[in-house]
């Protein structure tokens, strides 16, 4: 049987759990790695644990995993309040690598605040699904994908007030075919521009300025080799100002002129 490329939901409920009976190991459900669950905390708090500790999930926040992987969740011992959830499962398709990245840079337990818009497109999608009003399996996989996208975001943005440098990292992945800078983006974080170059070179060992010319550039390649785009065009989509800028870039990169060997 063909593999399943569109992620599709599975199941999709909410729960009350007052008992720290509440527990699953997730190596013990005999799972499989496609099956993906998104767990929202309504209201009281749960808890996730992976190979990093055990981690607190309130109120706002939401835990992802797999059905067949080394972690486990539950309601935590001691606690009085209710633990009010709403999950969704689904099988996660092509979407697996944008679910890994997002996992890999932020987390399994990830910001989903009451007025967010992955909030709002989590709670659709659990709602169109008990009352079967997709329109179609493709409009299902694309609110699957605006809610990974729009968990990503809200992740993105709460870096900027905990963690400037790494808010920075991804604002230049972000934006590096618009034409910014690095004042520009140590302005976004809040911290002056050499504190900002000081502290990103430190911990991703690459300046902010080199990942700069690194991103534009190899977009600029792929264009070029994807498209007969004029040179013009080209610099400016890849965040250049001017063609002679990128030119002169891409010949000190690849040692060579952009449309000549």
């Amino acid at each position: 049987m063909p593999e399943e490329v569109f992620p599709i939901i599975i199941s999709a409920a909410d729960e009350v759990r007052s008992s720290s009976a509440y527990e699953y190991d997730n190596t013990l459900r005999g799972g499989r790695s496609h099956h993906v669950a998104i767990q929202r905390t309504q209201s009281g708090r749960g808890w996730f644990r992976d190979a990093a500790g055990t981690h607190d999930v309130p109120a706002g926040h939401a835990m992802l995993f797999s059905h067949d992987e080394p972690t486990a969740y539950g309601y935590p011992a001691g606690a009085t309040a209710p633990y009010d959830l709403r999950y969704v499962t689904l099988m996660i398709g092509t979407l697996a690598p944008l679910l890994a990245r997002l996992r890999t840079d932020f987390g399994s337990v990830v910001r989903m605040s009451d007025d967010s818009e992955a909030s709002a497109l989590f709670d659709e999608i659990g709602t169109r699904f008990k009352q079967r009003t997709f329109r179609d399996r493709l409009h299902e996989a694309e609110l699957i994908h605006g809610l990974l996208i729009a968990l990503y975001r809200e992740q993105v943005r709460g870096t900027q007030t905990t963690d400037p440098i790494e808010f920075g990292h991804h604002y230049l992945r972000s934006h590096f075919r618009s034409p910014i800078n690095l004042k520009l983006v140590a302005g976004k974080c809040a911290v002056s521009r050499e504190h900002f170059i000081r502290e990103f070179t430190r911990r991703y060992h690459e300046s902010p300025g080199a990942l700069l010319r690194r991103l534009r550039l190899e977009h600029a390649r792929a264009m070029l080799a994807a498209t007969d785009t004029d040179v013009e065009s080209i610099a400016l989509a890849s965040g250049y100002t001017s063609a002679n800028t990128f030119c002169r870039a891409f010949r000190q990169k690849f040692g060579h002129s952009p449309r000549g060997r």
